[in-house]
Parts: C-alpha cells; structure tokens; sequence
C-alpha cells in the first residue's frame, strides 16, 4: 500500500504497533487508542484491538490476541446456552490454552462481583502472585489498564480498569491471558500441563460445582491427540493446528476436570510409534482382568446384590462403591479407613453413587499379601471410555483388611518413573551423588502426624512384612545433579513416611562421611545398624545431616526412613571418603 492512502490521527496514542504488508497495513493498540483512515474511511482502535487497512476495503476492528478472541465467542456461546438450559448455572468457567515449544499461552475468563456499596469502574485484587506479562480484556475485547503494586518477591495486588461501571452485587467480568505456568494461582481455573513417558498431558481443574465449563486447546504444530478424558465437542484447525474443544457442566459434584494427551513429535523427537501400548489396545492382561472384575461388581450392586470383602485392595474398592450404589452407609463406613460422622458419611455415600458410575480401574501395581499395617496401596482410576489416570484410590492395609481411603487427584499419570541417562547419572556420581534407588511407601496411620510416625515401625523395619519395592527417578534439584522426589511416591499424601534403599559398592573397608539432605526428617540404617536420626519438619537444608560411617568390603546396604509433614518431601544422599 502507498503510503499517502494511509494516515493515523491519534486521539490518545499511548502505543501502537503498524505492520506494513503487501497491500495492507495492520494496527495493534497496546495502550490509549488511535483513529486509523483510508482514504475512503476510518475506524477508532481501542487498546487491545487491531485493524487491517486494506485499500477499497472497510477497515474492520477485531481483538489483538486470537485467544481472546476464542474465549469471547464462546462466552456468547454460554450465554446462549444459559438462556435456553435447564441446568441449573452457578458459574462459567472458558479457558482457552496453546502451547508452542518455546512458551505457552493461556486466555482464562473470570468473573467477580462488585462487594463494594459503591457503584465503580476499578476491580481490586489485594493479593495474587506475580505475573510478568498479564494482560487483561473486557468482554468486549478492549485491553484494561492494569495497575501493579508489589507486595513482596512472590506476590502483588492489581488493580484493574474497565471502560464501564458496575453496580454493587453486579459482576465484573474479564478474561485474563498470561503464561500457562504462571496461571495456576489466577481466581477461577487450575491450567496446567505434566508429562508421562512419551505422552503430554493438558488440563484444567476447576472444581465449582453447577459450573458449565469449555476448555479450548490449540495443540501445538506437529502434534497427534491420543486421548482426552471426555467426549470432544469440536476439532477444526487454526493455522494448520488442530483445536479441541470440549464441554462440561460440573454439576453437584463439581466434576470439573478435562484432560487431553498428545504427542509432540517437535519437542522431544516422538512419533505415532511412540503411542503407549493401552492406548490402542494392548493393556496389562492383569490390568484387563482387574477392569473386567470392577465392572462385573459394579453391576451386581446395581442389580440391588450385596457385595461385602475386605481381602484384597481391588475387593475393598467394589465394596466402597458397590455400597455407596446401594446407599448401604453401614457397610460404606465400615470399609472406610478414617472414621466419619453421620453426615459425613451420608454426603460421600452420595458422592461416592455418581462416581461410582463414571469412573473405570485403569491399572493395579500387584498388591503384597501382607506390607505390615499403614501400607498404602494405590488403585488407578480413569474415566469410562478414556486411557488417561486421572484420580488414584489409595487402600490402606490395617490387621489384615484393606480399608479405602479418600482418593486423590492423580494429574494423568500411573507411574512417572523415566531412567535417567548415562551421562545423568556419571555426572551425579562423579560428585559422590548416590543414584539408583528403590522406593517402598507411603505409610500412615490414622490421626497420626509426621513427628509421630518417626519412631512408628512399619514394613520395611519389620522382620516378616511383604514389601513392595520400586524404582524411583532421580533429578537435580538445585545445586545438586540428583535428588529423588518423593511426592509422588506419597500419592500427594501428607503427615506419611517413605522408605529408600540403596547399595554402596566398596573395594575395602574404609570410612566414609555420608551427607544426607531431606524434606522432612529422616531415619537411616546402613546394614541393618540405625546410624542417625533426625525428627524434623524442614525443607532441604543449606547444610546437611553428616554421619561418620566404616564401609565393608563388598556391598553395603543403607536404607531411609523419610517422613512427610506439607508440602512435599525429598531426599539427597552424598558419599564422601
């Protein structure tokens, strides 16, 4: 385009950005607004707005981000849908996300009433986390001044300016686009990505109830969908990149969240090769047999059939449910590992009932005959019709039954375990970094906390137990090139222990300085001889535990005793001659 066919007049220029291509010009708002004319017309841009300048043509205005412009057509989406549904809507939920190998992206609504008396313009948020490059739109697509005060390192308040007022009790509604890392503690949404072997798994958690709820995915350029954990409601292309859309109303029991599994052949070399076996049909024959024996139990307690075995973790769990199908709240407590209050067990009885309905048991580890009482045992669950682990039953083992604990969300993956490579692993033991462990765990006991669990013997210090042992990852952590993470060996349980074993390799006997790091406290044997203790509630320290030990010639076996009070726990052990 000639540059005399073209001018801009700015009314408040604050920041504009002009691209000029082969016979058009685009201009992106960032703050103010500008007045764009052709020599046939003009348009006003407001912040965060864009327009193509075409010559002949009629400048038209649209939004700046193509995010935000998903989330707004299907925020007119909703509100069509709420007109004409009978659901009852508490709230909306839309988030739109897309990830691109260098960094991601994700555009979140939300909405917050004015709690004020007065009628104002300017929502206050007093604390919330950093954000680096958050942005915030109005629903009609303008960009809202956002005005950042630090708090300290980790947080700020915000204070967000819209074009129009809102009245006291009446909501300001706003989508708000940052980094998918950074969105986690945004109000209204939990976004988050995590990866299982070859897999990446995409989602969103927003656990309101009556919440009616889209999740938009642009899946990245070289991707291939394997599996989501719901039925998709839309695919079409943005760009040459597959979009997913999926739909959901959380309901009463704020069944809210949505996963979807994919390959990214860009980021890590993968291929449709690389899809795991059960995804296209070659499951653990064990893990066959455990489905096919749920489904038949589910299906008798439907059938009014009573069904009441405690022997087995797998049995503990048709009961659990079969019970809860039947309303049997007797049963349905008895099977339960903590103790609840009537009402208590009258809404998970209810609760239980509708899961019970939706969900399928993907895989169980093979479970010992007897780990010693406070072994947890975990059964992984997925949802009808979906490959994708999304919550795990923990079943504890207490005088010889199996007892059902309360599940937890699981974030899409069985068992994380991935070996670290040769040049990982040289790296860490050249630097005396003890590397290849196995993890037995979690254990609990009822209305007992970390501090207490200390000196509480359990399988692995008990002479007769079954214990199950399992490899777990190494990974830096900080200034060290290997530390286990012990959290997801917990199930995410907190107030527990885990157990690690290792074994030295010594030419001679010699002394030897071990350097033991933990989060929390630990317990530490080296032949069966208890050789430290230190009962703590810390995250890994500057300094570690240090304790003078004699080797033997040959193999020396030391094993930890790792309690878990909040927030995660991990161990670091260094060998030091």
């Amino acid at each position: 385009m000639k540059a005399n066919l073209t001018k801009f007049c700015a009314v408040v220029l604050l920041a504009a950005q002009t691209i000029v291509l082969a016979q058009k010009t685009e201009v992106s708002v960032q703050k103010g607004k500008v007045i764009a004319e052709t020599a046939t017309a003009s348009v006003t841009v407001d912040a965060g707005r864009k327009t193509v300048l075409t010559p002949d043509k009629k400048p038209t205005v649209t939004v700046d981000n193509p995010l935000v412009d998903d989330a707004l057509k299907l925020y007119k989406l909703i509100e069509a849908e709420k007109e004409q549904s009978d659901l009852k809507i508490d709230s909306v939920s839309i988030m739109v996300g897309k990830a691109d190998k260098d960094e991601g992206a994700v555009a979140l609504y939300f909405e917050f009433p004015n709690y004020s008396s007065e009628t104002t313009d300017v929502f206050r948020i007093p604390q919330m986390a950093i954000f680096e490059d958050f942005k915030v739109y109005d629903l009609k697509g303008n960009l809202c001044q956002v005005d950042v005060k630090l708090l300290n390192e980790s947080s700020a308040s915000y204070s967000i300016h819209f074009s129009e007022k809102v009245k006291p009790g009446e909501h300001f509604k706003m989508i708000g686009v940052a980094n998918p890392d950074e969105m986690p503690l945004i109000p209204g949404g939990v976004p988050s990505y995590s990866k299982e072997g070859s897999l990446w798994h995409f989602r969103t958690a927003l656990n309101s109830r009556n919440c009616l709820n889209y999740f938009r995915f642009i899946l990245p350029e070289s991707a291939i969908l394997v599996d989501c954990n719901r039925e998709i409601l839309a695919t079409d292309t943005i760009d040459g990149r597959v979009a997913v859309t999926i739909r959901n109303y959380t309901g009463e029991y704020a069944d809210g969240w949505c996963m979807i599994s994919l390959l990214w052949p860009d980021e890590d070399g993968t291929t449709i090769a690389d899809i795991p076996d059960k995804y296209h049909g070659l499951r653990n024959k064990q893990d066959e047999k455990n489905s096919e024996t749920f489904k038949q139990g589910m299906d008798k307690a439907r059938a009014g059939i009573k069904y009441e075995d405690q022997s087995t973790p797998l049995a503990a769990l048709i009961t659990d449910y079969g019970s809860a199908v039947l309303k049997d709240t007797e049963l349905y407590a008895k099977v339960k590992y903590k103790h609840l209050s009537p009402d208590q067990i009258q809404k998970r009885v209810e609760n239980a009932k509708y899961w019970a309905n939706i969900v399928d048991v993907l895989s169980i580890p093979s479970w010992p005959e007897n780990p010693g009482n406070g072994y947890v045992h975990p059964i992984y669950l997925s949802r009808k019709g979906s490959m994708i682990c999304e919550h795990v039953a923990p079943i504890v083992f207490w005088g010889g039954k199996w007892y059902v604990h309360d599940t937890k969300q699981h974030f899409g993956a069985e068992n994380k375990f991935e070996k670290p490579t040769v040049q990982e692993i040289a790296a860490a033991e050249a630097k005396g970094y003890l590397t290849n462990w196995e993890v037995a765990g979690p254990y609990i006991q009822r209305d007992k906390k970390a501090s207490e669990l200390f000196d509480i013997p359990f399988g692995p210090e008990l002479p007769d137990a079954d214990v199950p042992w399992h490899p777990v990852s190494i990974e830096p952590y900080e200034q060290h090139p290997a530390h286990v993470n012990l959290n997801e060996s917990l199930l995410h349980f907190e107030q527990a222990v885990t157990y690690l074993r290792t074994e030295i390799k010594s030419d001679r006997e010699k002394e030897s300085r071990l350097e033991i790091y933990t989060d929390d406290g630990v317990k530490a044997w080296l032949n069966g001889k208890l050789i430290h203790e230190n009962n703590n509630s810390r995250g890994i320290p500057e300094e570690p535990d240090t304790v003078a030990v004699t080797l033997k010639k040959g193999t020396n076996n030391l094993m930890l005793k790792v309690t878990e009070d909040i927030w995660g726990s991990r161990a670091i052990v260094r060998l030091q001659d």
